[in-house]
């Protein structure tokens, strides 16, 4: 008897909060359960607000190959060679504008923008620890090349809403992460859904063949579009009514739980082996 078909044909991974653990390493048991599925004909695709200098160890960690969705969307990158294939950026002049905007509602940010040559670049009064990667500092009212993302930091944005936070730029520039104190900034009509369908859709995989997995809000129209939809443990509980699944939280490995398990379904035994 030949092996049943997996259950899917694509995982789409969030990684902080999700795939990693909270120390942000990559588990043991994490890194057999995705190469469990890459044996399976199973592609693991990153879907990360993260910049991808940042992924880099990720991905070798897991000995991954094809392509990640990195900056909310913004960029989809080849790995392990680390080639831009695709980016949607903010110009200069509204990068320049949005960091403005951003300062005179709050004046304690600390702000932040990704290059697309992956460098990350800084507000002189942008404190340590920096992000992983090459940087620089500027001024962000001197931004003078086109960037991926935003991203501004300030205790201020944990007490204000998404809309609030929206409602400051006027369409200029899209939200694409807010939480903890952080806020995110891609161009209009990026977001890591819109990513996702465009690469499922360049590899004729449908909703149903995909299982994504998330713990924030920014994952949630990914959620809800994919066959199975997981949301961590950790995340909201206000999110879990949007899964199909609540997997164990990303430090009990609960991305390797929900993968063992559904994989072992589509397993034969042995006795089924032999017939």
């Amino acid at each position: 008897m030949t092996n049943p078909s997996p259950p899917f044909r694509l995982i789409a991974l969030d990684l902080d909060g999700t795939l990693l653990r909270s120390d942000l390493s990559v588990s043991p048991r994490t890194r057999k359960a995705i190469a469990l599925a890459r044996d399976h004909g199973i592609e693991a695709v990153f879907v990360t607000v993260r910049h991808a200098a940042a992924i880099e160890y990720i991905v070798e960690a897991l000995g991954l190959t094809g392509e990640a969705i990195c900056c909310g969307g913004a960029g989809l990158w080849r790995i392990p060679s680390m080639e831009l294939v695709e980016e949607h950026v903010v110009e200069a002049a509204t990068a320049r504008e949005a960091a403005r905007r951003i300062k005179d509602a709050l004046p304690d940010a600390r702000i932040g923008w990704m290059r697309p040559d992956r460098t990350v670049g800084y507000a002189p009064d942008y404190p340590e620890p920096l992000l992983i990667g090459s940087s620089y500092r500027q001024d962000p009212g001197e931004i003078d090349t086109p960037v991926l993302k935003l991203f501004a930091v300030s205790p201020r944005l944990r007490e204000i809403g998404t809309s609030t936070v929206e409602a400051l730029f006027d369409g200029m520039v899209d939200v694409s992460h807010h939480h903890s104190g952080v806020v995110d900034l891609v161009a209009p009509g990026v977001s890591k859904i819109v990513a996702l369908e465009k690469l499922c859709a360049s590899r004729g995989i449908s909703p149903h063949e995909v299982i994504a997995f998330g713990d924030a809000r920014t994952d949630l129209e990914m959620i809800r579009w994919a066959g199975q939809g997981v949301f961590m443990a950790n995340a909201d509980p206000a999110l879990h009514a949007e899964a199909d699944l609540v997997a164990p939280s990303n430090d009990d490995d609960g991305v390797a739980v929900v993968l063992e398990r559904l994989l072992a379904e589509h397993t034969p035994t042995p006795r089924e082996v032999t017939r």
